[in-house]
């Protein structure tokens, strides 16, 4: 199915050879649905084989892909974070930061990157979401309507030291960045602030979370684009899902129940961004607490 074509607009993702059938299975359904015409690049965690690429090549045809190996490409991505140390570090240490920092490195003449976690599956055709006059002088994130899934403990946010600042819940398996937008002087700050990160996982998300904070920031509206913890809703709107690796397995047996939907393809889901708000110290004690029932307790 011939029907992307070579553009200037480049969607890039992070895969690795675990999972990899999975990750394929999302990325084709980026491929069917969306009408918006794009590239694809895929950055690895340098874990595929020659024939894992070739195999890739074959599944994911009808559209431009290219892939580059993270490893071989450190030197590039640490050159340009020079005189930013605890940017480097990350980077070097972290695959959160491979996953911020590449797709911002890929294409210096390009101000815009488009990001998305390879497993989003999209459910229905959609358009306008690689929008870059949407995402001009900020950056586009997923809404998290269930949790601020931040490194932070609630008391960061007040004192007289130097404070982190955050949005309210976005979530990033979807980034959109304007790089002219980015503090890159608040980032190299925060990264360096260990004593801010007890989830080593969610310390690039809070990172983002405060640039967010900085600049024109928005979420895709969360019917359209939904994670799906066990609680969540799919509805008539719902374009694309997230699948949190947690809740994959029985999100994945309804939506196999349901494969032979009719799909209306002649109908295109044009989504809509809604602008970030600053988080304080009492909303997010409040979705910590919200947070602790879901996973300590099992109530949702």
């Amino acid at each position: 199915m011939e029907k992307k074509q070579d553009t200037q607009i480049v969607v890039q993702s992070l895969i690795g050879r675990k999972q990899l059938s999975f990750y394929l299975r999302c990325l084709k359904s980026l491929i069917e649905f969306s009408h918006d015409q794009f590239n694809l690049h895929l950055h690895t965690d340098g874990s595929l084989s020659q024939k894992d690429e070739d195999f890739i090549y074959t599944e994911l045809n009808g559209i431009v892909v290219t892939i580059s190996n993270s490893s071989l490409n450190s030197d590039h991505v640490l050159d340009c974070l020079n005189g930013r140390p605890n940017c480097q570090r990350f980077r070097q240490e972290s695959i959160w930061g491979i996953e911020f920092f590449e797709p911002l490195f890929l294409n210096p003449k390009d101000p815009i990157s488009f990001y998305l976690d390879a497993d989003i599956l999209f459910l229905q055709p959609f358009e306008n979401l690689f929008n870059s006059s949407q995402t001009e002088k900020g950056a586009i994130f997923l809404k998290d309507i269930q949790w601020d899934a931040y490194c932070l403990r609630p008391s960061h946010l007040i004192g007289n030291n130097r404070k982190p600042e955050v949005v309210e819940g976005i979530n990033t398996g979807l980034v959109f960045w304007d790089k002219r937008a980015i503090d890159w002087d608040y980032l190299e700050w925060f990264l360096g602030a260990d004593h801010l990160h007890h989830i080593p996982e969610w310390i690039m998300p809070t990172a983002q979370a405060g640039l967010a904070n900085r600049c024109n920031a928005k979420t895709v509206c969360a019917r359209q684009i939904t994670n799906l913890y066990p609680n969540a809703k799919i509805s008539d709107q719902t374009f694309g899902a997230h699948l949190y690796g947690s809740y994959r397995k029985k999100w994945l047996e309804k939506f196999k129940e349901n494969e032979n939907r009719n799909i209306n393809k002649a109908k295109k889901i044009t989504p809509h961004f809604n602008e970030c708000r600053t988080q304080n110290m009492i909303g997010y004690t409040i979705k910590q607490i919200k947070r602790w029932k879901n996973t300590r307790l099992n109530l949702w």
